[in-house]
């Protein structure tokens, strides 16, 4: 498999601008508070697309953004011109961020410490360059809470192979272990902030194909598994768009937007 499960292609750089779309209200601005002037680093920063939603969202941030790859930041660059926002965009590794100590007031991570080997690592880097008293938000799922009903045996195929593509390339359960891992890493005053997701009704159509469009996304990856099918993992798909079809569908997973302090 690919150290990073999605890949770094065109459509899945577009996706990762839908995905911050998709969770702007839900997740990243829902009970976060940045005043104008913040110092903002975000880890892992990939397309731009959070750090251009946390710009529009929370206006007069001093925002920055590191990645390690390359043709990642340049699409972010684009995105961000785009976007109105302004931010400084810095080629790097996590794990020794080219910073001074204390530079930054606040650190983010989205859908991040999932693909990394040490994530308790990570963390104390990002702890380094915050101010005492500064805070981290991080945010991560468990692929293993999706759970969808009425489910079909190919959806559930899908669900499994994809924990298992993530634990293969990262951490499959990043969300439950956050809390852990911040702790671990130096941080107080850890708000867990798990936040159970039940879709249904209305909102069901929207959260059905967005799920897809996640785990497809990681298909060229899941692929390579042993003893995976495609044509299997395209039909738990396509059963998985459909759901919103089958008589009292719902469908669920569990979030963490884990808060703390340095």
């Amino acid at each position: 498999m690919t150290d990073y499960v999605h890949g770094y292609g065109t459509r899945e750089q577009e996706r990762l601008v839908e995905q911050a779309e998709h969770w702007r209200h839900r997740l990243i601005a829902d009970g976060t508070t940045l005043p104008p002037g913040t110092r903002s680093l975000e880890v892992g920063c990939g397309v731009g697309a959070v750090l251009a939603v946390l710009g529009q969202e929370f206006p007069g941030l001093v925002l920055t953004g590191v990645d390690i790859e390359p043709k990642q930041l340049d699409f972010a660059r684009g995105h961000l011109e785009r976007s109105g926002v302004e931010a400084t965009l810095v080629n790097a590794d996590a794990l020794a961020l080219p910073f001074e100590d204390r530079s930054f007031d606040r650190v983010w991570m989205m859908w991040f410490l999932e693909h990394v080997a040490d994530p308790v690592e990570v963390l104390r880097e990002a702890r380094r360059v915050l101010e005492p008293g500064g805070a981290i938000t991080a945010i991560e799922v468990d692929y293993s809470t999706c759970r969808a009903e009425t489910s079909t045996p190919e959806v559930e195929a899908l669900v499994r192979v994809m924990v298992q593509g993530m634990a293969a390339s990262g951490w499959s359960d990043a969300g439950t272990r956050l809390p852990g891992w911040l702790r671990e890493a130096g941080f107080r005053d850890v708000d867990e902030g798990e936040r159970p997701f039940w879709w249904e009704t209305e909102d069901l159509d929207v959260q059905a194909r967005y799920a897809a469009d996640v785990m497809e996304s990681a298909l060229p990856s899941l692929v390579q598994l042993p003893r995976v099918s495609e044509a299997e993992l395209r039909a738990g798909l396509d059963d998985l768009r459909r759901l919103p079809s089958r008589p009292d569908a719902r469908l669920g997973w569990v979030v963490h937007k884990s808060t703390a302090l340095r």
